[in-house]
């Protein structure tokens, strides 16, 4: 028999796990499972994709940047050969023609006294290898830095060859016993010249080059000096000296023929003065003019006209006086007398080597300043 109340008990109990079954089915319901992401999807392939992408742009410029670098330092490395190779070759080339210059003032300054001829043929061989200097040159791998050195340069060696040519074709000229005048005097011109194809150099060229190589900071050999001309550049530009050293070429001076030179007048301010008279001259008068004439048949250099003027001595000179011309030497008057009083002036050409009468070479003046 059962139980009072037994199955209502069992009842109870079934009741109750329904409803625990229920409640369970509640929970589901409220909080459902959210799905998971499947791993390889659509969105990470595309992150990966942008990643070496952009690993691959910063490795490709980083190699780009080196090989830029690695450029830059092949072209300064080239730049700077380029500069320390012209520089290099540029000194060769001013070394060897100073040791043109050497040999070609070796002549003059100790000459053999042989022939001109043998002298010519001497600046001649002097005359080629400065041309082939030139040539050398002309044809250097200049760098744009050096543009202007190498203006100088080609310059400077284009003046020393044109030089020599000119000496070369006058040289005969000018040691021979007449008609001498033009010849010595273009080769007084061309002294000039070989000075300043000096001075290009000195000044322009080699500065230039130095001042190239210190701004790129490369090193280079020091440039020679370079110089053509000799230490007593200045006796060649001389004429008197000039011609001193010209004579020696062929071991005398250049007396044949008939030499003879005359004072022809002496002009102070407008008037001109008159050996037997007073003559009042412009107290302001800042020069004597006094004309020289060649009397002789061959063409004199280096007159010399001596002035006195109440015992202070003046001096003035005439480069160069062809047979049968005039010339005017001009003497400053640096010494003057109080205005109003009688002044001696005694003017007197000196002779020339091989003049047999000079009576015709001076005269005395009485003036007076007002």
């Amino acid at each position: 028999m059962a139980r009072p109340g037994g199955r209502s008990g069992l009842h109870t109990v079934a009741g109750l796990a329904f409803l625990d079954e229920e409640q369970d089915d509640l929970i589901v319901a409220e909080e459902p499972e959210r799905p998971r992401r499947r791993v390889g999807g659509p969105q990470r392939r595309r992150q990966q994709f942008l990643v070496r992408r952009l690993i691959g742009v910063g490795v490709g410029l980083a190699f780009l940047i080196l090989i830029v670098i690695a450029f830059r330092g092949c072209l300064e490395a080239r730049s700077d050969r380029g500069l320390r190779n012209y520089a290099q070759d540029v000194g060769t080339i001013m070394q060897e023609s100073e040791q043109r210059g050497a040999d070609f003032f070796g002549l003059l300054n100790a000459p053999s006294g042989s022939s001109s001829l043998d002298f010519r043929s001497q600046v001649l061989a002097n005359r080629d290898a400065s041309q082939a200097l030139l040539d050398r040159a002309e044809n250097l791998d200049t760098p744009g830095q050096m543009d202007d050195a190498q203006a100088a340069v080609t310059q400077s060696l284009t003046l020393r060859r044109d030089a020599l040519s000119v000496i070369a074709e006058n040289v005969t000229q000018a040691t021979a016993a007449a008609q001498t005048a033009d010849a010595i005097s273009r080769i007084t011109d061309q002294m000039g010249a070989l000075y300043a194809s000096d001075v290009l150099w000195r000044q322009i060229g080699s500065p230039d080059i130095k001042d190239v190589l210190d701004e790129e900071g490369v090193d280079a050999p020091q440039l020679p000096v370079g110089n053509f001309m000799p230490d007593n550049a200045t006796d060649f530009l001389d004429q008197t000296e000039l011609i001193t050293k010209l004579n020696g070429i062929v071991g005398q001076p250049t007396t044949g023929g008939i030499h003879g030179l005359e004072l022809v007048s002496t002009t102070i301010g407008d008037t001109t003065l008159a050996a037997d008279a007073t003559t009042t001259v412009p107290a302001d008068a800042q020069e004597l003019a006094i004309e020289v004439q060649n009397g002789g048949d061959s063409a004199e250099t280096g007159i010399q006209v001596e002035v006195v003027i109440n015992g202070q001595e003046l001096n003035g000179t005439l480069q160069a006086l062809d047979a049968g011309d005039i010339g005017t030497v001009r003497v400053p008057l640096t010494t003057k007398p109080q205005p109003g009083t009688e002044t001696t002036i005694e003017v007197n050409v000196v002779p020339v080597p091989g003049e047999q009468l000079s009576d015709n070479n001076s005269a005395t003046y009485t003036v007076i300043f007002e």
